[in-house]
């Protein structure tokens, strides 16, 4: 289903994008907690796109 190469993407962009953005040179004022806040956040939204994905496909099944 597509929610989940969503849920992927979301979380791909936000950990590894963050995490790389920071390992580069942060921008003054921005933290290692903000960065780790963000990637959390988005790691927390990808399995919530993935839960809501599962729970439509065994939706699907059951209509069956």
């Amino acid at each position: 289903m597509w929610l989940n190469t969503i849920a992927s993407g979301v979380v791909s962009a936000g950990t590894c994008g963050s995490l790389l953005a920071y390992s580069f040179g942060s921008h003054p004022g921005v933290t290692g907690l903000q960065v780790l806040t963000i990637s959390m956040a988005s790691i927390i939204t990808g399995g919530l796109i993935h839960i809501v994905a599962r729970t439509l496909l065994d939706a699907g099944d059951r209509e069956r």
